[in-house]
C-alpha cells in the first residue's frame, strides 16, 4: 500500500453556500478557508436530519471486474452478490475482457440498458456500481485498470446523468462502491439527487488485495452488513455503514471514503430477511471506537450586529451551540475549541464516523485527523511567558488604553 505525503480526509465534502475569506497576498494561508454563514448552514444540517430514505420499488446492481485478475477480485464479487442479495437487490456480473478493443464502450452499453430499465419502470429506484479490481490515475481521473487496458471511471458516472429523461432519473438513487486502489479519486463531482460513493481508500493511496489472509475492503462491508444484522436491524442507512466499516478497520487498512455527491435525502437499505451467512471471521468485539476530528469555519462577528468584536464572536459560537443543540443522535458533536480570526470563528470538532458522512453533505469540514479518545492534554492552559508587545489584550479593550 503506497502512502499518502498528507493525511487523506476521508470525505471531500460539497457544501451549497461556503464563501471564501479576502486575505492578503502572502505565502500563509495557502488558501482562503471555506466560510459557513450560521443561519443557512442550521436550516441546511436541519434538512439533512429530518430527510428520510427513499422505498426502493426497484432495486439493482453490477459487479464489475477483469478477468485474468490478481487481486482476490473474484472472490470479492462473490461476496459482494451476497451483500446485494441481502437487501434483495437483483445484481447483474459483468466481466470486463481483457480481449476486448472497447471494454469501457461494451461497460457502458450494458450500465445504460439498466438504467433505461429503472427510467422505463417510473420506480423510485436504487442502481449500485460496484468495481474491484486495479485501480489507476490518470490525468487526475480514476480509471479501472488491468495491464494496458483502462476503463474511465468518470464515463461512467456521465452516464449515469446524461438521460434526457429528467424526472424519471430523479426516481433513481445511485450508490457506488469501489474496492480498487486510489478509489477516493471517484468523488471529485457534482450532480442533482441523491449519488453516494463509498470508496476503499483515499484518492493518493492503494487498497488491501484479497490475497491470503489479507482483508479487502469488500470484505469490510460484508462484516459491517453482519453487524447491522446481527443486531436484528430491519434496514442500516449508508452513513451507518460507513462507520461501521470505519470502526472494524484493520491496523494497517487505509480509511475508507464516503462521499456524498449530491442530495441530502439518505439511501437507507432495508434488509431481505433476518438471515446471512458468513465464512468470513469476524473481528474481536472489542475494537476502540474511533471518532473524528475536524475544522469548521463560521462567520464572524458581522452576523452579530450590536455587538463589540469579540463578544460578537462569543455570540456567534452560543448561537451555533443553540442551532446543534436539537440535532439526532447520530448527528450529535463535541466542540473541542473555538477561536476568533478578524472575520470569523473557526471552531474544532469530534464527531463519530456517520455523524462525519452527515455532516459532509451539507458542511465543509476540514479534516484534523482521526482519534481514539479525548485530548492527552490536561485541559489546565499552561501559560507561557511572552514580552509584552506580544500579549493579546482583554475581551473589550484595546492595546491604546
Amino acid at each position: 500500500m503506497s502512502e499518502p505525503s498528507d493525511p487523506v480526509s476521508p470525505t471531500t465534502s460539497h457544501h451549497s453556500a461556503p464563501i471564501s475569506v479576502t486575505t492578503p497576498p502572502s505565502s500563509f494561508p495557502s488558501k482562503a478557508p471555506l466560510v459557513h454563514h450560521l443561519p443557512a448552514l442550521k436550516a441546511e444540517l436541519n434538512q439533512v436530519a429530518t430527510a428520510r430514505g427513499n422505498v426502493y420499488a426497484k432495486k439493482m446492481g453490477i459487479i464489475i471486474r477483469w478477468d485474468g485478475d490478481n487481486t482476490g477480485a473474484e472472490e470479492d464479487a462473490i461476496t459482494m452478490s451476497r451483500v446485494m442479495d441481502t437487501f434483495n437487490i437483483q445484481c447483474t456480473h459483468h466481466i470486463l475482457k481483457t480481449s476486448d478493443p472497447i471494454p469501457g464502450w461494451t461497460l457502458t452499453d450494458k450500465i445504460r440498458k439498466m438504467i433505461l430499465d429503472c427510467c422505463n419502470s417510473k420506480l423510485n429506484s436504487l442502481f449500485v456500481v460496484y468495481y474491484a479490481g486495479h485501480g489507476t490515475i490518470v490525468d487526475g481521473n480514476l480509471y479501472f485498470a488491468m495491464g494496458e487496458k483502462l476503463v474511465s471511471w468518470s464515463k461512467i458516472r456521465a452516464d449515469l446523468n446524461s438521460y434526457e429523461d429528467t424526472d424519471a432519473m430523479r426516481r433513481i438513487d445511485v450508490l457506488g462502491v469501489l474496492d480498487c486502489c486510489y478509489s477516493g479519486a471517484a468523488t471529485r463531482a457534482q450532480n442533482s439527487r441523491t449519488f453516494q460513493v463509498i470508496a476503499a481508500c483515499g484518492p493518493k493511496e492503494g487498497t488491501n488485495p484479497r490475497i491470503g489472509q489479507t482483508i479487502s475492503f469488500t470484505m469490510r462491508l460484508f462484516r459491517a452488513v453482519h453487524h447491522f444484522k446481527g443486531q436484528a436491524s430491519a434496514s442500516m442507512t449508508t452513513a451507518a455503514l460507513f462507520r461501521e466499516i470505519q470502526r472494524q478497520k484493520p491496523r494497517g487498512a487505509p480509511n475508507a471514503v464516503m462521499e456524498t455527491l449530491s442530495g441530502t435525502r439518505p439511501i437507507t437499505l432495508v434488509f431481505k430477511d433476518r438471515t446471512i451467512s458468513s465464512r468470513i471471521p469476524r473481528l474481536s468485539t472489542h475494537v476502540n471506537e474511533k471518532h473524528v476530528l475536524v475544522k469548521l469555519t463560521l462567520h464572524g462577528p458581522s452576523q452579530a450586529r450590536g455587538h463589540s468584536q469579540a463578544l460578537g464572536h462569543r455570540y456567534v459560537l452560543e448561537s451555533f451551540k443553540n442551532a446543534i443543540q436539537d440535532l439526532p443522535a447520530n448527528m450529535k458533536v463535541e466542540i473541542s475549541d473555538a477561536y476568533e480570526t478578524d472575520q470569523s470563528i473557526f471552531l474544532i470538532i469530534g464527531m463519530s464516523w456517520e455523524a462525519w458522512a452527515l455532516w459532509s453533505m451539507v458542511a465543509h469540514l476540514e479534516f484534523i485527523g482521526i482519534i481514539l479518545g479525548p485530548s492527552l492534554m490536561s485541559r489546565r492552559l499552561i501559560e507561557v511567558p511572552v514580552a509584552n508587545e506580544n500579549s493579546r489584550p482583554l475581551y473589550g479593550k484595546s492595546g491604546a488604553e
